[in-house]
């Protein structure tokens, strides 16, 4: 939650977060499938209960659950683009994104396509997205196939050919991860919708100057 903070006072109009589910159905916010790397915790997520997980720590601070970041980006103000890391928590997670009256302003993303399919069954109304490391035919057919409304590219795949492809299909595009400010520049500039970054102030001041 602290990183969440900053990025807001950085500029940033919201963040993405990763969810995957505990053992008693929690949507947890925490990139890994298991707790080793980033908390002082052991075992995988989707084997623990939530009262195992909330009193790990990461950096000294709790893992948040979803509910806490929708009740924190409700307050704010806060777009969030929510990843869904692993089948399974897909209801679990329209359901708290919808409690909070956050789904005007929610992208949900997955690498998994089925996920991306199961949130339109769930929430017709929901923004989704297909999350993908490349762009090619196969991949702009499973987008059609799960009825995505944008494509989360990475970097290195946002090329030039890819942009306009995407484009030609009406698809909005949200690039990850993107520091250089003359590529933030460069995508702005070519329409795409989103940049996910680990600089928000130097997204924000790039916004800025090309809306001035």
């Amino acid at each position: 939650m602290r990183a969440f903070r900053l990025a807001l006072e950085q500029g940033a109009d919201g963040v993405e977060l990763d969810v995957q589910r505990s053992a008693d159905g929690v949507p947890v916010v925490i990139h890994d499938d298991t707790l080793e790397r980033t908390t002082d915790g052991a075992g995988p997520v989707s084997a623990l209960r939530w009262s195992a997980i909330e009193r790990v720590r990461s950096a000294g601070e709790p893992v948040p659950r979803l509910e806490q970041v929708a009740a924190w980006a409700a307050e704010t103000g806060a777009w969030l683009n929510v990843e869904i890391k692993a089948p399974g928590v897909e209801a679990a997670t329209v359901a708290v994104i919808a409690a909070a009256g956050l789904l005007p302003r929610t992208v949900f993303s997955s690498f998994d396509a089925e996920s991306v399919r199961q949130v339109g069954r769930l929430s017709p109304g929901a923004t989704r997205c297909l999350l993908t490391e490349t762009w090619t035919a196969a991949v702009l057919a499973t987008a059609r196939d799960v009825r995505a409304q944008g494509i989360c590219i990475g970097n290195d795949a946002a090329t030039p050919d890819a942009l306009a492809s995407l484009a030609r299909e009406g698809l909005p595009v949200v690039v990850w991860t993107v520091d250089d400010p003359d590529r933030m520049d460069a995508l702005y500039r070519a329409g795409v919708a989103a940049i996910i970054t680990n600089r928000p102030s130097t997204g924000a001041e790039v916004r800025r100057r090309l809306l001035a």
